[in-house]
């Protein structure tokens, strides 16, 4: 399915992992070291709630970047799930991105991934509602108002 896209992005120098994550927070699949299912989870949960903050706001955040602990981690997304990278520094970046779009385009052309990610879809939104709000998802959300 998806693991050879994920094998692609794997093998760009620098990055230490990489997994896909449906919109309902579920892992579709996961390669390299990564943290802890509940951490992931926790971070796909923040992830799911800037792309709705924006989303709210009537503006568009295809792409999410920023440090997390001690890694780089860039968040791409379509409308059914997240492709969540984590980089050991950003010197590779540019390489990453042209890497990340390419595996987006064949991930989202790949028919049993589509049917499998969109059985898992829901409103982005919802993200809002899932428990408390950190005081940066607070002052992200205050900005965008």
């Amino acid at each position: 399915m998806a693991d050879r896209w994920l094998k692609e992005v794997n093998k760009v120098d620098g990055v230490e992992g990489v997994f896909l994550a449906s919109s309902k927070g579920k892992i579709l699949g996961k390669l390299g070291t990564l943290y802890p299912q509940d951490t992931l989870e926790k971070l796909i949960t923040h992830l799911q709630r800037i792309i709705a903050a924006f989303q709210v706001a009537g503006k568009n955040a295809t792409e999410i970047e920023f440090y997390w602990e001690d890694r780089y981690v860039i968040c791409k997304h379509s409308a059914n799930f997240l492709l969540v990278t984590f980089c050991k520094s950003a010197k590779v970046l540019s390489l990453l991105r042209i890497t990340l779009n390419v595996v987006l385009a064949n991930i989202l052309e790949d028919k049993k991934f589509a049917k499998i990610s969109s059985s898992n879809a829901i409103d982005k939104t919802i993200a809002l509602r899932k428990g408390f709000f950190e005081s940066d998802e607070q002052l992200l959300i205050s900005k965008l108002k």
